[in-house]
C-alpha cells in the first residue's frame, strides 16, 4: 500500500509541475484582444458607438473599404464593400498605443503597439 500512494503521489506532482510550468494554449486569453478606458473593458463583438462612448475621441482614424464575397450557395456568391476602420488610442508614453479595427461597425481586434508620445 505504501508504494501505491507514492507512486500516486509522484503522478500528482508531475501533473501539478507540468500545469504551472506548461505555457497557456493558444486562445485561451489572446494578448491584445481587450483593451481598458477608465474602469471599462472594451473587447470585440461591440459597436463603433459602444467604444466611443466608453473611450471618447481616438488620437487617429483610417477607414477603408474592402470588397467580401460570401458564399451563400452551392453555385452563388455575392460581393459587398465592407467598411474597416482602425482607430488608434495613443494615451502617451506611459502606455502602449491601442488599435483598434472596426468592421461594419463591429469591433473585430485589437492590436497593441509600442509605448505612446
Amino acid at each position: 500500500m505504501p508504494n501505491s500512494r507514492r507512486r500516486w503521489s509522484f503522478a500528482a506532482a508531475v501533473w501539478l509541475g507540468t500545469l504551472l510550468v506548461a505555457p497557456p494554449r493558444a486562445g485561451a486569453w489572446p494578448v491584445g484582444s481587450s483593451f481598458r478606458c477608465g474602469a471599462r473593458l472594451v473587447a470585440p463583438g461591440q459597436t463603433v458607438d459602444d467604444v466611443y462612448a466608453l473611450c471618447g475621441d481616438p488620437t487617429a482614424r483610417a477607414a477603408t473599404t474592402e470588397l467580401v464575397t460570401f458564399r451563400v450557395g452551392p453555385d452563388v456568391a455575392v460581393t459587398r464593400p465592407v467598411l474597416v476602420d482602425v482607430w488608434t488610442y495613443d494615451r502617451g508614453p506611459q502606455q502602449f498605443i491601442r488599435f483598434l479595427t472596426f468592421r461594419d461597425g463591429i469591433l473585430v481586434d485589437v492590436d497593441e503597439g509600442s509605448y505612446g508620445r
